[in-house]
């Protein structure tokens, strides 16, 4: 067992010349170990940040990059990295499973098209409407005047997270949930 340090570059052509379809994760190797001066140790070959088919309609897409060192990793993040002849983003990836939240009820493993369950708000713990409804009670707040992504609150809000009542919304990383 090696620790591996993995990066998130984005930005990554989907379409190459010479190459038919997908770039694959040895040809995307290839190009990294030819064309960058610096010489990395890799973990193992890049692949790519979702599937063949979605990444198909798309001009560009993610590659994860898996490094036996902290230091390379954190090389390729300071300096960006080149990839058929493009300067692509690069960050930090930690692989977190997605846990599956109903914007209706707040309950776990299962989204709000399907729910019968009573509502509850997953910013503020309220019965009596969602976290898409989810409003200020205060008359001078202009928050959400505009269009805001669901989940969002204004400075009024006092969050209590539906699974763990802590001072948090919903899907807070810092949830223990």
């Amino acid at each position: 067992d090696q620790a591996w340090y993995q990066v998130l570059v984005n930005g990554v052509s989907t379409r190459v010349h010479d190459v038919e379809g997908l770039p694959s994760g040895m040809e995307i190797l290839a190009d990294l170990n030819e064309f960058s001066s610096h010489k990395y140790d890799w973990a193992s070959q890049p692949r790519w940040l979702g599937s063949a088919n979605d990444l198909e309609h798309k001009t560009r897409g993610s590659v994860i990059l898996a490094f036996k060192s902290e230091a390379d990793a954190l090389h390729a993040i300071e300096h960006s990295v080149c990839v058929f002849g493009q300067l692509c983003s690069a960050r930090r990836f930690e692989d977190v499973p997605r846990l599956r939240t109903c914007d209706n009820c707040c309950g776990l493993d299962h989204t709000a098209c399907i729910c019968t369950k009573p509502k509850r708000c997953g910013v503020c713990g309220s019965n009596d409407h969602t976290i898409s409804s989810h409003s200020c009670d205060q008359m001078v707040c202009e928050f959400y005047s505009t269009s805001r992504p669901a989940g969002s609150h204004c400075e009024h809000t006092k969050l209590k997270c539906p699974h763990c009542k802590g001072e948090h919304a919903m899907r807070d990383p810092k949830c223990a949930v």
